[in-house]
């Protein structure tokens, strides 16, 4: 009913940026006849920037192009979300039945998954997390090129990677993580030889150190900060962070010296040779596909405007809190707003980026069936494996930081594998994981006895469905503000948009304020904007736009409402035509919500702008003599002949 005019999540918020990514793909591809992995639409004092680090969404991007014209861009992104979860719904059931599932299990594997609460979360904000389809289908193919290799099921293995990249980068990682646990547990075998000497003096010194450093910790849950002196060592206890990271280790070193465990490799000399060829042709064609984004990753590393994270040991993105599985349904109109914040980190995206919630009827029939050892023991292991992923580099339990290190603490200093900057994304895997062991359990309640398995099949259907219902959905209006439609309507005036507040923003910083609202209402006016967000943006970039004296400005007063000193606005004033030429800004568009007085005052003063309309929210002004626009290329297209920077002040 409302397919064309309401999103499912906030166009102010993530949602507006990835209505934009469909957007941007087909108009690079269809109107300028570009490539899509880069674009000038965005940045406009820095020039073009490359989309190859970018949530990007590619493969909707692919899809779209075929119904944007039909249904409008907002049409087609509710379609392909739409889209999205039925084919995830359809490749969960395939890879339960390659698995030996049921039809019916099978089918509630898949209508489990697409339905989870942890999924409905995410498709608030999230379009790109949702489009599982390749990543399960992906899961699906390397289990037949394992179990039967052969040329074309490799070939099938690396087209999923690549589409599964294209749907969500994140989704690439967890390929290689899901590739190496499915091989690792075909292969390696690990193998325990208990001690049956009396305990060595060093085994004896680690369990006392461990008993020592726990009596710590309990005293200081009691008393506050404590130091505790044995000659010349010293050891406080004022945070958990040092404690917790010895119990960990000395556990961990304990357990080695008891059990002492050692790895086996098994079949390396019946199938592995047999799963070269098909490896080979699985990454090649990967590669291949994948070349566009690789091109682009390696052109910014070769000009030095890679974007580089730096990974903190304690300061790290935190994970899902160990009991975020048990919240009850976060979207369900009866107890939702009551438990939608349940152990939830603060912030504005905590709700689609931290919710993990799954069914509790499900994960009961999953505990029952275990505690009888009826599931197996390589899905258990699959799942447990991604959901402690999920919890980050350290444990949160009940909301409070304990300090124990999880598996993510050290995997995210591997190559490549460290790109998944947010681990509260491995519950999509965690929660694909629960839905098979749910369909397995079904299997084993219907063995036991089919009479009682017609009469609670139907109970049981009715509370997993009643349990994850969402419904009624909120939706957010998706019409574009007056002042925009007026821009799109002076197409024959070229130029770009300035809006006030302004800034750069990525997935770890923010210069100025910068709204993801203002790139949505960019697929209605279709001009070029000064400022952006991508997930990743460089810094040669920020430092860039921060020579120019008026973005400089710029940037401060849409942070915060301050005042600057006069010597600031003097420079602003005298570089004034250099940024209106280099930027070719038509229009200034003021959002009166956001911006302060401060920032105004300094936009009419220094821009010399004139009103053109407002719609309430929304100032529309313009520059009084705009100087001739410059042209800027300064980061070139990958696909493009170089050219040499232009309009530098």
């Amino acid at each position: 009913m409302n397919l064309k005019t309401a999103l499912l999540g906030d166009p102010y918020g993530d949602t507006g940026v990835y209505v934009w990514n469909l957007w941007i793909f087909g108009h690079e591809l269809l109107t300028h006849g570009r490539l899509p992995f880069s674009t000038d639409h965005i940045f406009a004092y820095s020039g073009p920037v490359d989309l190859s680090l970018h949530n990007y969404t590619p493969l909707a991007g692919l899809l779209g192009t075929t119904l944007v014209p039909w249904l409008g861009v907002v049409g087609a992104f509710n379609l392909l979300t739409i889209g999205s979860l039925v084919t995830s719904g359809l490749g969960t059931g395939a890879l339960a039945r390659q698995l030996g599932l049921s039809r019916t299990s099978a089918w509630s594997v898949g209508a489990l998954f697409m339905a989870a609460p942890l999924v409905t979360a995410r498709e608030t904000a999230h379009m790109s997390l949702i489009t599982t389809a390749p990543l399960v289908l992906f899961v699906w193919a390397l289990l037949r090129v394992v179990e039967r290799p052969g040329i074309g099921r490799g070939v099938l293995v690396g087209c999923l990677v690549a589409a599964s990249t294209y749907s969500d980068a994140y989704y690439g990682v967890f390929c290689i993580l899901i590739g190496a646990f499915v091989l690792a547990w075909r292969y390696l075998r690990v193998e325990y030889c208990p001690s049956l000497v009396a305990p060595s003096l060093a085994y004896r010194g680690v369990n006392v150190l461990l008993v020592t450093i726990a009596a710590g910790v309990t005293v200081r849950l009691v008393t506050g900060p404590v130091v505790l002196e044995a000659g010349s060592l010293r050891v406080t206890f004022d945070t958990f962070f040092t404690p917790a990271l010895a119990v960990v280790v000395l556990g961990a070193l304990g357990m080695l010296m008891r059990w002492r465990p050692s790895i086996r490799i098994e079949k390396i000399a019946t199938e592995v040779p047999s799963l070269v060829l098909p490896g080979t042709l699985a990454v090649g064609t990967c590669l291949a596909l994948l070349s566009p984004l690789l091109i682009g990753v390696a052109d910014r590393y070769l000009q030095g405007r890679l974007p580089g994270t730096v990974t903190y040991w304690r300061s790290s993105p935190r994970g899902v809190d160990l009991f975020a599985y048990l919240v009850p349904n976060p979207s369900h109109p009866l107890f939702g707003a009551w438990t939608e914040r349940w152990l939830l980190p603060d912030g504005a995206d905590a709700f689609p980026e931290y919710v993990a919630s799954f069914s509790l009827v499900a994960l009961g029939l999953i505990a029952w069936t275990a505690w009888r050892r009826a599931l197996p023991r390589q899905w258990i292991a699959f799942t447990a494996f991604f959901a402690l992923l999920s919890l980050g580099p350290f444990v949160y339990f009940a909301g409070v930081n304990t300090y124990i290190i999880a598996p993510w603490a050290l995997l995210r200093y591997l190559p490549i594998v460290g790109m998944a900057r947010t681990p509260a994304r491995f519950s999509i895997v965690a929660a694909l994981g629960f839905s098979i062991l749910f369909g397995f359990a079904l299997d084993a309640w219907r063995s036991r006895d089919r009479r009682r398995l017609l009469r609670t099949a139907v109970p049981v259907a009715l509370l997993v469905a009643l349990e994850v219902l969402p419904a009624p959905r909120r939706l957010y209006s998706a019409q574009l503000p007056d002042v925009y439609r007026s821009i799109a309507f002076r197409d024959a005036e070229p130029g770009n948009v300035l809006e006030l507040p302004t800034g750069i923003r990525d997935g770890t910083s923010s210069l100025g304020d910068f709204s993801a609202a203002t790139q949505f209402f960019q697929t209605g006016h279709g001009h070029g904007l000064v400022g952006g967000y991508l997930s990743r943006v460089s810094e040669w970039r920020k430092q860039e736009s921060l020579r120019s004296p008026v973005l400089q400005a710029l940037y401060a007063l849409s942070a915060g409402p301050g005042a600057l000193s006069e010597e600031v606005t003097q420079l602003a004033r005298q570089s004034r035509d250099s940024f209106l030429g280099r930027t070719c800004v038509r229009y200034v568009v003021i959002d009166t919500l956001r911006a302060s007085r401060e920032l105004r005052d300094f936009a009419f003063d220094v821009l010399e702008l004139t009103p053109i309309r407002s719609d309430g929210r929304y100032e529309l002004l313009a520059p009084q003599s705009p100087p001739k626009c410059d042209a800027v290329a300064s980061e070139p297209r990958p696909w493009e002949a170089r050219t040499s920077m232009a309009g530098t002040p």
